[in-house]
């Protein structure tokens, strides 16, 4: 299955990344991003990994498989794989959503 470009393309916009950021993220050459988008080339599953990480996401997603929402160890995973880009913030506000009781989620204290 290939590689989902218009949904890393979308992602890109979203978090405001060029083609240079992306690649640097995730390890590969900006050519061989450009060329992945472009739909010359099909990156690898070590690669199309390495792009997931950098884009927040998995790779079932980036190769455009209907995936069920993540459960609590897959949510887990993502967070500790992304755990060095999470803004300190973001960690605050998981960590408050994780042990907040149920009933009072989205209360600000």
């Amino acid at each position: 299955m290939p590689l989902d470009i218009e949904l890393v393309k979308r992602i890109m916009k979203t978090n405001n990344l060029s083609q240079k950021d992306l690649a640097g993220m995730a390890g590969v050459t900006e050519a061989a991003l450009s060329r992945y988008l472009s739909g010359e080339r099909q990156p690898r599953a070590d690669k199309i990994a390495n792009l997931a990480t950098a884009l927040g996401t998995t790779s079932d997603e980036l190769m455009g498989r209907s995936i069920a929402p993540p459960g609590p160890a897959e949510l887990v995973r993502i967070v500790a794989r992304n755990a060095g880009s999470i803004p300190d913030s973001v960690k605050l506000k998981l960590i408050r959503l994780l042990t907040t009781p149920a009933g009072q989620a989205g209360k600000e204290n």
